[in-house]
């Protein structure tokens, strides 16, 4: 199958600002906790000026057809052939589309066997070979991608998260650990969380999430590096879930295994090395949305008996500064914001440093699926299928557009 965009382009104007850096100065009115921290860069919105303009141009369509159908899309990532690679978790199988949007076909499959998945998590490649996570086989599945883009990744492995020789992993009091990513150095970045049964117990607790290092040599035990902080979660008869206006502790991980971490309350991004020790932060005033009562109980409107709670629980005044984070493949730091409405997903692109490169707006339906360098990947729905898809913008940016 291949999908072409032909009379369909149109242009997603993008606002482009040029910021400069501000001095101490400009740490009047910035909240204590932040003020205080080392090696911290605070920007003011008088940063933002000169704006320019860029396009996102739509080059390919990535969807199925009755023939090839991707009944559940999750993870997206892209291999140095330019193939597109989209997890399909109720088939348990990763799909595959060369770059000009033809299906090449698929791998693994439901079961238990080599290759094979019981759930597709993450994806992530290293040294041309795929990670693939299988959470409820607590497995990582390894593909070989080959020399020929004609060609289907091959079974390689699996790395079996577990051992009987670890003594203190998982953490007593935490969940079964999960996949992250693979860092540049080839040890996998796992992540556990506090076990839910805790808010049952103790309805005002808060939890972490842990990252851990390891090498994937089962005589060796992974080693906690990093944690953020959970949002506080609501525990009703079926379900243990945190309202969507709830802050909560963010993460992302960069090509060169830099870590950059933040909480969803404030537009503060700290860096830490890969060892996840703090390096220096970057801030920059936010003026939050309000929240209403009315919007809080909206915003857990598929939870009926949640809905009851958030109608007499105590709300914060606003919604959180951040809902995501996350790092491309060529330095760029890419935040999304909440916005006025939700209606509007805003993104703001930074330097690593955290001067401000861009920050541009999708429609509320479109989120980004991926970024290879120059190419954003978005996923969207069909409008006269409601099916959902991946489409391929190449970004440019000029004046006068």
């Amino acid at each position: 199958m291949k999908n072409t965009i032909k009379e369909q382009l149109f242009v997603i104007v993008i606002i482009l600002a040029v910021t400069g850096c501000s001095g101490p100065d400009a740490f009047e009115g910035v909240p204590d906790h932040i003020s205080d921290m080392e090696n911290l860069t605070v920007y003011s919105s008088s940063d933002i000026a000169d704006a320019d303009t860029v396009r996102l141009i739509p080059e390919q369509l990535f969807r199925d057809t009755e023939e090839n159908p991707i009944t559940a899309f999750g993870s997206v990532v892209i291999d140095d052939f330019g193939r597109l690679l989209i997890g399909d978790r109720q088939q348990r199988a990763i799909h595959l589309f060369l770059q000009d949007g033809h299906y090449l076909g698929k791998i693994g499959g439901d079961g238990d066997g080599p290759g094979e998945f019981r759930w597709v998590g993450g994806l992530d490649i290293h040294n041309n070979r795929l990670y693939a996570h299988d959470p409820n086989g607590s497995k990582i599945n390894i593909f070989d991608l080959g020399t020929d883009a004609q060609n289907l990744p091959e079974y390689e492995s699996a790395i079996v998260i577990g051992s009987d020789r670890w003594e203190n992993f998982p953490e007593s009091g935490f969940e079964n650990p999960g996949f992250h990513t693979v860092r540049s150095d080839g040890f996998i970045l796992l992540t556990s969380r506090t076990s839910p049964i805790l808010y049952r117990e103790y309805p005002d607790s808060i939890g972490v999430r842990k990252y851990y290092q390891w090498s994937g040599d089962h005589n060796e035990e992974p080693e906690s590096i990093f944690e953020i902080v959970e949002p506080k979660f609501i525990a009703y008869q079926w379900s243990i879930i945190p309202p969507p206006f709830a802050t909560r502790g963010i993460m992302t991980t960069s090509e060169d295994d830099l870590i950059y971490s933040g909480d969803t309350g404030d537009f503060l991004i700290k860096t830490q090395d890969a060892e996840g020790d703090y390096q220096s932060a970057f801030f920059y005033p936010f003026e939050k949305r309000e929240l209403t009562r009315t919007d809080a109980v909206k915003s857990v409107e598929q939870h009926g008996e949640l809905q009851d709670a958030v109608s007499s629980m105590p709300i914060p005044d606003t919604w959180p500064a951040i809902q995501q984070i996350r790092a491309d493949n060529t330095g760029r730091i890419w935040v999304l914001v909440h916005a006025e409405t939700d209606e509007i997903n805003r993104w703001f692109v930074l330097e690593e440093s955290g001067n401000l490169l861009a920050k541009f707006e999708l429609p509320g339906g479109m989120s980004i699926a991926n970024i290879d360098g120059d190419q954003l990947y978005t996923r969207e729905t069909d409008e006269e299928t409601g099916l959902q898809q991946i489409v391929k913008y190449r970004i440019e940016f000029g004046d006068g557009l």
